[in-house]
């Protein structure tokens, strides 16, 4: 097997617009779906937090819906959407704060937070860690699924990029459940390689545009960290492919060095040999000489950030939907919208919260017609408990 990539330097077209269009005109004719026959697509950028050197660059976002219009694409057949971490933000305030979101309104096409539908559970054929498994609704209805990851280190992974940014298919209170059951940098790398199995057997067509214009290093990543110029961008279908050329680069070996990139290619979920691999466009070795060193944690920083993030993060910072009872009115919609029935609920009484059964998906509280649900922080109790 083998698959094509597209590798562009943004210094020689007159905006960075113009080069992920060059991007990916140079790779759609190898395409094996036609873009215009999609009727549901779904742009998936990186959105952590709301500082620009954290996210997708909204440009990415732009380019491709000019491309999309350019070969006629309705507006009313495009999505773009994300479910980022669950530290007091969303995916549509984090839009707005980098501008992203006012993209997407002057293109007139919907945003969606990931977390306003009920989340789809799936099955994971072969799945080693995520036995429980929920995505979002809108990844589980997309026909074409555009994927613009942006090049960062990171303290649990090692890097996040075209296969980790997928981790945000996942509602945002679950991440948690699932960091838990990656308790060492190599067992969360089986979950991420689980994640994007469900990817790879049930969305064919994909579409990856890679940031990589600017890349985030050190072992502050991916939240924060010193910036480097790379000027690239990177277009293809093969997820696996795009993160190790990528961080072949950067003077990187991923394969040996980033446990789910590891795991992705021992169970052939994508193509990490080189060998296999063609260049369009810039090539690597040209790439390679005008880029500098990727710098990844250490092992010992990861397995100290995994740690942490395990033991103590996702367990404080863990939403936890509550009742304000003046403003409830008894109706029970948050039962029915539950998709764990982890709300008790008898008519002419207030609703039973579950906490053992509760995903900290939060549909409750977007599904309440009075707004009688709220969000909070489990706090450091939540150390004390297994769920």
């Amino acid at each position: 097997m083998s698959t094509k990539i597209s590798i562009v330097n943004v210094n020689d077209y007159d905006s960075i617009l113009h080069a992920i269009k060059a991007g990916i005109t140079l790779i759609v004719d190898t395409l094996p779906f036609d873009i215009r026959e999609c009727k549901n697509i779904l742009l998936k950028p990186n959105l952590l937090r709301p500082t620009k050197d954290a996210c997708t660059q909204p440009v990415f976002v732009e380019a491709v819906l000019e491309y999309l219009k350019d070969i006629g694409v309705e507006n009313n057949n495009i999505n773009v959407g994300d479910s980022p971490c669950q530290i007091k933000s969303s995916a549509k305030m984090i839009a707005k704060k980098i501008g992203l979101y006012e993209v997407c309104e002057e293109a007139g096409v919907k945003f969606i937070n990931f977390e306003q539908d009920i989340p789809v559970q799936e099955d994971i054929d072969g799945a080693i860690r995520l036995k429980d498994y929920y995505i979002s609704k809108p990844v589980k209805d997309c026909d074409l699924l555009i994927n613009l990851p942006k090049l960062k280190t990171h303290g649990e992974a090692t890097m996040t990029g075209a296969i980790k940014n997928y981790w945000g298919i996942i509602p945002a209170g679950l991440k948690a459940k699932y960091h838990l059951v990656g308790r060492t940098p190599d067992k969360f790398g089986e979950a991420l390689a689980d994640n994007f199995s469900w990817i790879v057997k049930n969305k064919p067509n994909r579409l990856i545009i890679y940031d990589c214009v600017k890349v985030m290093q050190g072992p502050m990543g991916p939240v924060s960290g010193p910036m480097k110029q790379w000027d690239l961008i990177l277009v293809g279908t093969d997820e696996l492919a795009l993160d190790v050329v990528a961080l072949e680069i950067g003077k990187f070996k991923g394969l040996k060095y980033v446990p789910h990139l590891n795991n992705v290619y021992e169970r052939g979920l994508g193509i990490g040999d080189l060998d296999n691999i063609e260049i369009l466009g810039l090539s690597l070795e040209e790439a390679r000489k005008s880029t500098p060193k990727f710098k990844v944690p250490g092992k010992f920083m990861t397995k100290f950030a995994s740690f942490i993030t395990r033991s103590i993060v996702y367990k404080v910072t863990k939403k936890i939907p509550t009742l304000k009872k003046k403003l409830c009115i008894q109706c029970g919609h948050c039962s029915e919208v539950c998709p764990t029935n982890a709300i008790n609920f008898i008519n002419e009484e207030y609703p039973e919260f579950l906490r053992r059964e509760c995903i900290s998906c939060l549909c409750c509280m977007e599904m309440c017609p009075q707004e009688a649900i709220k969000p909070k922080l489990r706090g450091f109790g939540g150390l004390f408990h297994s769920y």
